[in-house]
């Protein structure tokens, strides 16, 4: 616990402070929160490829073929939640590694399965489920709510009368 002058002398120091003053300095604080972009607003990272994200856009746009605006909104957000969790398996990828290579076993197997187990047991890891289940979740909702509205639709148009 902080003694009492260390906590005044806290609130002094902080006091003093106004924040960055230069646009380098206010654009590197403004991602200091940012640690692995999977809940970020900007889907595209700075140090990430724009034309992987453009294909995944178009792959959907082939295949969905939105037909509105309400449609198109739930296509983009498939497509967010779809490229964020390509970015969670990058992440998972690499703390595989990272667990593999702090065990050390001479069969490849079990250090794979002492390295999942140890890496399953890691806040880091739980966290990136956590978020795996929440972007699947909404991957598949917005896919069943553009189904829903496409079956509105044809139940809302009327028929064409027969000769």
């Amino acid at each position: 616990m902080s003694s009492f002058r260390r906590v005044i002398s806290s609130r002094a120091n902080g006091a003093l402070s106004r924040g960055p003053k230069t646009t380098e300095g206010k654009r590197k604080s403004s991602q200091n929160a940012v640690r692995h972009g999977l809940l970020s607003k900007t889907v595209i990272a700075q140090n990430e490829s724009n034309p992987v994200f453009d294909m995944v856009l178009a792959d959907h746009f082939n295949a969905l073929k939105p037909a509105n605006d309400a449609e198109l909104a739930l296509t983009k957000e498939m497509v967010e939640s779809s490229y964020r969790l390509r970015r969670l398996w990058t992440l998972e990828n690499k703390m595989m590694i990272e667990a593999m290579q702090t065990v050390d076993s001479p069969d490849e197997l079990t250090r794979l399965a002492n390295a999942f187990s140890q890496l399953a047991e890691s806040p880091g890891y739980l966290v990136l489920d956590r978020y795996a289940v929440t972007l699947d979740r909404t991957y598949y909702r917005a896919l069943r709510d553009i189904l829903l509205l496409r079956k509105l639709r044809k139940q809302k148009l009327p028929k064409e009368p027969t000769l």
